[in-house]
């Protein structure tokens, strides 16, 4: 009889233990010391390429002379191993994840729709104050339901149009009078017939996203809805055929078929972003002084000539048992402008905190690009860029719709029939919702 009362005993203590266990978890204290010396602790830092190196390299050392105390460790990983180890962590309930991590806008509520509770809540450790430092469209994607900011922004893909100078000139147009995508279709009708090329490439539906959001629209509506033939993409589609119809068009198949169709003068323009820069300078040094930029055409006369293509955040697991650490490490790297400039220049990496734009880096002119002030010209769009909803299912859809882009391209498929197609195999493969 003592024995089954010491086993019962035992497991009340277990039970009483665990419940102070779990309070003191849901109530841990999150308040961000006054004094920097105060904040203590590791961090670790998962992140991939450009920017896990400007966060060891250009943010680090900045960062510890104001916070001695935090020591911070980033891990440099391919971006497939950071997702698949974050999406292994989550699935195993943050078992084995970092203290904040990388992750794309566009990849933040694939994770979020399936892990609601994946991220610590930002705007609840103070990050709130800094929304107005950076575009809306920019913020309004890193934030959940509740409108509360769930990833710190970091950089940034405006993007405008891509340009061949010389054969411009040589065939006689001028960018200035391109104010919409019809006078670019012109444009581009003299360019093939001068010189027997394409004007402009692509390997995926890049174009058609932009143009979506150029009108406020894009894959999926407000409420996360599929909406690909709404009236908007229909404009945008019709677009495109006037493209493909004209001959002024080419498919490069891929990222390395779409940069050799520019280095080997293949095509004369690219509606793309600013990142590009990075690429061209790496991989087409001889083509120096002949590439320029104009803003994006509009739609529609007196449209929006602006879009974003790329960019990614920081993000805190809400596993992490650092997160005040984490958080001001997170806050440093995202609005100290030093440190964004040092992304810029030394990584190519475009900041999306506004107050980097004033900067005179970014009203230099770059001698690469016709010697004009290139990336002031990109950084002059960002306000007008609209904000669109990156659904969970995103990434699923824009591989249907790259591979309806390449059949209408290759094939003899008509734009509008590709929406159709398209948004009829996102329906049955993902099982999303289509807005009336």
């Amino acid at each position: 009889m003592r024995k089954y009362w010491f086993i019962s005993f035992f497991m009340m203590m277990s039970l009483i233990l665990g419940a102070c266990s779990n309070s003191a978890s849901n109530s841990e204290d999150l308040t961000i010391p006054e004094n920097p010396e105060d904040v203590k602790g590791e961090v670790t830092v998962w992140a991939w390429a450009l920017e896990a190196n400007y966060l060891e390299k250009d943010v680090t050392p900045a960062f510890n002379k104001i916070y001695p105390n935090v020591k911070v460790t980033v891990e440099n990983l391919g971006v497939d191993q950071v997702y698949q180890k974050l999406s292994a962590g989550l699935s195993s309930g943050g078992s084995g994840l970092p203290d904040l991590v990388q992750v794309e806008n566009n990849r933040v509520h694939s994770f979020t729709n399936k892990f609601p509770d994946a991220f610590t809540n930002l705007s609840k450790l103070g990050y709130s104050e800094h929304e107005d430092k950076f575009s809306t469209s920019k913020v309004e994607g890193l934030k959940d339901q509740d409108g509360n900011i769930i990833a710190a922004p970091r950089d940034l893909g405006p993007v405008g149009v891509i340009y061949r100078k010389d054969i411009f000139e040589e065939v006689g147009i001028d960018p200035e009078s391109i104010e919409t995508w019809d006078d670019y279709i012109e444009a581009g009708k003299k360019v093939v017939a001068h010189t027997g090329k394409a004007f402009l490439g692509t390997d995926s539906e890049a174009l058609l996203r932009i143009m979506l959001q150029q009108q406020g629209k894009y894959y999926f509506t407000e409420d996360g809805k599929l909406d690909l033939t709404s009236p908007e993409a229909e404009k945008a589609a019709a677009i495109i055929q006037k493209m493909k119809d004209a001959g002024i068009i080419t498919y490069t198949t891929n990222w390395d078929g779409q940069v050799a169709a520019m280095k080997n003068s293949e095509v004369a323009s690219h509606p793309g972003a600013v990142w590009w820069s990075g690429t061209m300078l790496e991989q087409m040094p001889e083509l120096a002084g002949k590439w320029d930029m104009f803003r994006l055409p509009a739609v529609d006369e007196g449209g929006v000539r602006a879009a974003n293509d790329g960019g990614s955040a920081l993000a805190i697991p809400s596993s992490s048992e650092n997160k005040v650490a984490a958080y001001v490490f997170a806050e440093f790297a995202t609005t100290d402008v030093d440190s964004q400039i040092l992304g810029l220049t030394n990584r190519g990496l475009f900041p999306s905190l506004l107050e980097a734009y004033d900067s005179p880096i970014l009203t230099k002119n770059q001698e690469y690009f016709n010697n004009k002030p290139f990336f002031k010209n990109f950084s002059d769009t960002v306000a007008d860029i609209q904000p669109i909803n990156h659904a969970p299912a995103e990434l699923e859809v824009r591989s249907i719709m790259t591979s309806e882009f390449q059949a209408f391209l290759l094939e003899d498929k008509a734009a509008k029939q590709m929406l159709i197609d398209g948004e009829k195999q996102s329906k049955q493969q993902i099982g999303i919702e289509v807005s009336e």
